[in-house]
């Protein structure tokens, strides 16, 4: 049987970052409230100019551009958010008009909380699986802002940014066989943004155990459809990553796997295989969330992408268990198969250099930002050409005509 999985991946983030030290101040709070309650250190914020089609545009073309694909190539192009930009216009139009991608190709938007972007991957997976055409490749992406209310209890956990996935037959980075994925879903209100509000309704405490009961019952079908004992997964993963909203959440998510597949096991023996397991399996993919925050549908990717960069040639040939959550609820467990001689791929990611290169704002120009809609936004085409770089080529510039403009 040919292998479908990814060939190629990428991310953006926004040039400027505001530090949980800087947010601690501003709000009177103590800085280990974030820095070790959460985990964080800081967290992505989104100029002006840039929007949920701009970030899945600049994440998109780094990955055609690095592959040399063909926007004609492309005949399947799937964004997912929770960013949407149009009550009717999806995003993945956007930025089909925006790469180029030609009329031959399905495009549509994945709403589904966090979740969407792997229901879209998969998707795109078994569509290519089952066609026959070995030259049909499909661009997956996840954009999104994460935005709360203004000085509530989720603003510290806000992020922005996007990730974009090449999946084709015979992939260079990792092979998925969707045949084995656990699902978990149920009927649940524990985040949710009602039509007409700007921001989210959290309720902490329960999605966070909404989050749990959907890993264990994901995990549960995901042994199930390999033939794997309980108590197995732990030894069969090299690598496990978690949907992460904020860094400590792995850590959550982790302790209660080892419940799972260590059940009967004292406390003492629990905690002992969590440290180990924790240490070597999970902490190398949380780069991205300690420094970028919360990005929605591209979190657990956002995660792969830190593992790659960290862990480097040591992932070629693993088993990595990832784990999507989105509320409302929605989960899945898949098993990403990593193909050898990946060194190309992660030297292409450039994610650290990303990081690096952002800016740190003042919690002055933090406010600025976030208070501006994106109806009040204009630039002329000279100003707006100012904020590109070698990572962003696609800026909004404001509206005409009621339609949204890009360059």
């Amino acid at each position: 049987m040919v292998e479908v999985g990814v060939s190629d991946i990428a991310i953006y983030v926004p040039p400027f970052y505001l530090s949980h030290e800087e947010l601690a101040k501003a709000r009177g709070v103590p800085k280990e409230k974030y820095i070790i309650g959460l985990g964080n250190q800081k967290m992505a914020v989104i100029p002006n100019w840039e929007d949920a089609v701009t970030m899945a545009a600049n994440a998109a073309m780094q990955v055609l551009e690095k592959t040399g694909t063909d926007p004609e190539e492309i005949q399947q192009l799937v964004v997912s958010t929770e960013s949407g930009v149009d009550h009717s216009k999806a995003v993945a139009s956007f930025v089909q008009g925006l790469l180029k991608i030609g009329t031959r190709c399905r495009v549509y938007e994945v709403k589904h909380a966090c979740y969407g972007g792997t229901a879209g991957l998969v998707d795109s997976i078994d569509r290519i699986s089952r066609n026959g055409k070995t030259t049909r490749k499909g661009l997956v992406i996840m954009t999104d802002i994460a935005k709360y209310g203004f000085g509530n209890a989720g603003e510290s956990t806000q992020g922005a940014g996007a990730v974009a996935l090449l999946v084709e037959k015979n992939p260079r980075l990792c092979s998925v066989d969707t045949s084995l994925n656990g699902v978990f879903s149920k009927d649940v209100f524990d985040f949710w943004r009602p039509t007409g509000h700007r921001v989210p309704i959290v309720d902490g405490k329960f999605s966070i155990e909404c989050y749990l009961m959907a890993l264990e019952g994901a995990v549960s079908e995901f042994r199930s459809n390999l033939g794997l004992e309980q108590g197995k997964l732990l030894d069969y993963m090299d690598y496990i990553i978690y949907h992460m909203p904020f860094t400590n959440m792995a850590r959550k998510a982790h302790r209660r796997l080892i419940e799972i597949e260590r059940e009967g096991k004292d406390l003492e023996t629990q905690e002992e295989i969590y440290n180990q397991t924790f240490s070597d399996k999970v902490a190398p993919g949380l780069m991205g969330v300690r420094e970028v925050g919360n990005i929605y549908t591209g979190s657990v990717y956002m995660g792969l992408i830190s593992l790659l960069e960290n862990e480097r040639e040591k992932t070629e040939g693993k088993r990595i268990g990832i784990f999507s959550y989105g509320s409302g609820c929605g989960a899945e467990f898949l098993l990403y198969n990593m193909q050898t001689k990946i060194s190309d791929i992660i030297d292409s990611l450039h994610f650290k250099e990303q990081l690096d290169k952002r800016k740190e704002i003042t919690f002055e120009q933090y406010t600025q930002f976030y208070s501006k809609s994106s109806e009040e936004v204009f630039y002329y085409p000279d100003e707006a050409s100012s904020f590109k770089n070698r990572y962003t080529k696609f800026v909004f510039t404001g509206f005409k005509d009621h339609k949204r403009q890009y360059i």
